[in-house]
Parts: structure tokens; sequence; C-alpha cells
């Protein structure tokens, strides 16, 4: 989910923040029920088109020829299935739409006689292994729309920070890829795969697509299945979507019934009708100053492709991070109870264990508030989307920093330092937060030559809007 390691609560950043989340007026605001997690989303039901064309196990075997060339650099892959995935191919019929496709799958999310490791040595010791006799909802689906699932790329540990070690960014591998979905970003950043699956618990999937240059989607509540992938915290994780680019994108989507066919189809006259939203302090410092220009590059290219671009409001959107980062501590502490309280520590992470040692500090009402918070977030959000198609913004406030650069917890960001909480999380959590469906594409890159991204936001359901946004952009 990207938030890295932090100071102590007592005094520290996340101190201050709570203590400002207390200052916002709540009025009726209680709970938000069943977290929006089941907000039904509109077209759910999509056909999945129909294609193909591949020569049976030509592109898995291409695959695995460039993660043997290349792996040993990027370190993408926490298991590679190559017999497995030679044999899918050769039973694979053809006249799908993703027939033969190789793709990658998040050692969070589970396939079928593959152990899911999560990144933990917890889950790799004798006695502990998850060997799923099952595949994932979301591996399923790709399975049924042809897809070949040619190993488990890496996780940050239990999804729980922003490097993703070992892995690094196949553009500079002196750099992180982001994370937690960093091998399937670097995957894809590296020509392995073509497609990958990733969870987004607050930017996972768009924080490591940022930083490696790919398109990443995170689709409606309801639109890609949920079940068998190891949580963060339960009720912001979604599954996601990693490409290439966003063409591929828009393909992998449509076969995985997430949007309509026609909505990869780039709109022939541009962006005409639609109005784009630029929340209030977008561009505010700190930023890198070529990935704030960049932006507004963007948003010019929008308006001479006839789109209306329209300043609107988020007031309390800066207590996004706050509110993210207290539930995510809050729902991780509870599922690792038992594991901690086993004297298991020794088995996690040097970051990991200093975040739940953060986890434990926070008050049970801090989580309450967070939650009421949440349901104050999600309706200036739905307020801001009532008068525009979509909301727009970068992805990321900086590029890939150097390994050794992150190495304390903190970020280079526009000639200062933040926390990674704060860099990975500024532009991503309001959208895990209110529920709603988001994309990242490549916005070309900064002039160290590292990759920067553009991000966009919809109203629930609006996901066949995002995407052709994003196909739209991409073709200008």
């Amino acid at each position: 989910m990207g938030s890295g390691t932090g100071a102590p609560l007592s005094g520290g950043p996340l101190h201050a923040d709570l203590e400002r989340l207390y200052r916002i007026p709540l009025g009726e605001a209680g709970l938000p029920g069943a977290l929006f997690q089941s907000d039904p989303p509109a077209g759910a039901a999509l056909p999945v088109p129909t294609g193909g064309g591949r020569e049976p196990g030509g592109l898995v075997e291409l695959a695995l020829e460039r993660i043997a060339a290349t792996d040993g650099e990027v370190r993408a892959w926490a298991l590679v299935d190559a017999e497995g995935a030679r044999a899918q191919a050769r039973q694979e019929p053809d006249g799908r739409p993703l027939s033969g496709v190789p793709v990658g799958v998040k050692d969070l999310i589970d396939v079928a006689g593959l152990p899911t490791g999560g990144g933990s040595r917890h889950l790799s010791g004798p006695g502990r292994e998850r060997v799923p006799a099952a595949d994932a909802g979301c591996v399923a689906r790709l399975r049924s729309a042809g897809a070949v699932v040619v190993g488990k790329t890496t996780t940050h540990e239990y999804a729980f920070g922003g490097t993703t070690p070992p892995t690094r960014n196949p553009h500079d591998t002196a750099r992180i890829p982001g994370g937690s979905s960093g091998g399937s970003a670097a995957a894809v950043a590296a020509g392995q795969v073509p497609l990958a699956l990733g969870s987004d618990t607050a930017g996972s999937v768009r924080i490591p697509s940022a930083y490696c240059g790919t398109a990443g989607l995170v689709p409606s509540p309801g639109r890609l299945p949920g079940d068998g992938v190891l949580p963060l915290a339960w009720s912001l994780d979604r599954v996601g979507v990693i490409a290439a680019t966003a063409a591929d994108l828009a393909g992998a989507a449509s076969a995985l019934g997430v949007v309509s066919p026609a909505a990869g189809d780039a709109r022939p006259a541009g962006f005409e009708g639609l109005r784009v939203g630029v929340p209030g302090g977008t561009l505010d410092e700190p930023i890198d100053p070529d990935i704030g220009a960049a932006v507004e590059r963007a948003l010019a290219a929008v308006r001479d492709l006839g789109g209306e671009i329209v300043d609107v409001e988020i007031p309390h959107g800066w207590a996004a991070v706050a509110a993210g980062m207290t539930i995510i501590l809050a729902e991780c502490l509870d599922y690792h109870r038992e594991r901690r309280a086993s004297g298991g520590d020794g088995l996690f992470g040097a970051d990991v264990r200093a975040m739940l040692d953060l986890a434990a500090e926070v008050p049970a009402g801090a989580y309450v508030r967070a939650q009421r918070v949440r349901r104050v977030l999600r309706g200036e959000a739905l307020s801001a989307l009532s008068g525009v198609d979509l909301l727009a913004m970068p992805t990321m406030p900086c590029v890939a920093p150097r390994v050794d650069a992150v190495a304390d917890g903190m970020v280079p960001v526009g000639g200062t330092e933040v926390t990674m909480a704060e860099a990975h999380l500024r532009y991503n959590v309001l959208a895990n937060l209110a529920a709603l469906p988001c994309g990242t594409q490549p916005l070309g890159v900064d002039g160290q030559g590292l990759p920067m991204g553009l991000q966009w936001v919809a109203a629930p359901g609006r996901d066949d809007t995002l995407i052709s946004a994003m196909t739209t952009f991409a073709s200008r």
C-alpha cells in the first residue's frame, strides 16, 4: 500500500494529524456501514468479448525467455512456473480475448497449486506454507479469458510498504519500483509480461505504475472479485490490473468484464463534452517541478481536445492520508494479531515490525474517528464529481527515488523530504477511502529520464468513462 516506515505515534507526524482529525465537524456522520465495498457498480455483468488468433504457447515462450534474460537485475518474480505455464498454453483454446497471453500475479493472490508467499518468511517456513487448491476469483476471471499464469510477482511483505525489496526499477536498477505491487509493475515495465494483477489499498497499483512507467487500473468495487487475496486492510483493499499502455489496459479490462468493449475505443472527437475537475491544491508544493509542469501540459492537452478543465474543492482532502493510515494500521494489526502475539516478531521484516508496533499505539477511538472522517471525505469527493466527469491529478509528487535515499523512510520530493506515507498516499488514498474507480497512465519522463504518471478518478461505476479518457489521452 506504500506507507513505508514512520515515526512513533507519540509526538510524531501521525499523532499531529490524528489531533487534526478530531477538529473536523462530523455532524451526524456515522460509520460508513459496509464501507462502500459492496456498492452496486453500474453494468457489473458485462459481456466478455471474443478474439484470439495467437499461436498457442508462442507468447508464453517469449515471456519466459525475457524473464530469463532480464530478471537477474530486476528481480520481479517470487516464483516462475515455467512448466505449468507451458502446460496451460498447450491446452488453451483459441478464440478468447486473452488466449495465450502470459500474465503475472502478485504474490498476495492465490493461484491454485502455487504457494502464496505474501513476501513473508511467515508463509515460507515449515508448516506455514499457503498452497491454495483454488484460484482467487480474479485469477479465475483471467483464465476464463484465456490468459496463462506465468508465476507470482513480488510484493512488499504483506503489502505493508512501498519499496518491494528485492525488486528494482527497470528504468534504473538503483531505484525502487514502488509498492506494494512493485513486482507486477516491474515485470510489465521490463517487457517480461504484457499484463499483471496487483492489489491496491492506498495506491499499491498506481504508485509502482507511475514509478515504472506502466498503466494501472483499480476498478469500482465489485468489478473484480476480491476473494483469495491476503488482506492488508479489508475495508480498503481492491484488486487491480497493470499493463504497459492505456490501450493494453483497456483491452484487459474489457476481457475481464470490468468495462464494456467500446470503452477502450478512443473518442474520435477527443474530450468534447467532458468536464475534468482538478482538486484545489493539487499542484501545491512539495512536488517535483517536472511533474507539475507535465500535469499542466496534460491539462492543456485535454483542453485542446475539447475538454473543459474545472476547479473543484474537496475541503478536507488533507485528512485523507491520516485517516487512511489510521485505518490501515488498525485493520492490519487486527489481521496479524495472533501471529504477532505468538512471538513471531523475528519473522517480520524490520519495517513491517515497526509499522505493527506503531499500529499498537493507535487508540480504538482513532479508528472510529477515521472511519467517520472517511464518510465525510466520500461525500466531498462525490460532491466534486457531481459536476464533472473525472478528476485529474498527478499519480505521484516525485519520480522513483533511489533505494539508498528511502532507507530511513523519507522520500525526496521537490527539493525537500517527506515521509513515505505522505509521498505515496498524497494523491492516491482518497480513491480507496471513497471507493472510487481510478487509473494511472504514463506521462512521459522527467529530466533524468524517469517515468511520471497522470491519474484519473471517476464516480462509482463510471469505469467506462475512466478507461475511455485514458485511451483518448494516450492516443492524442
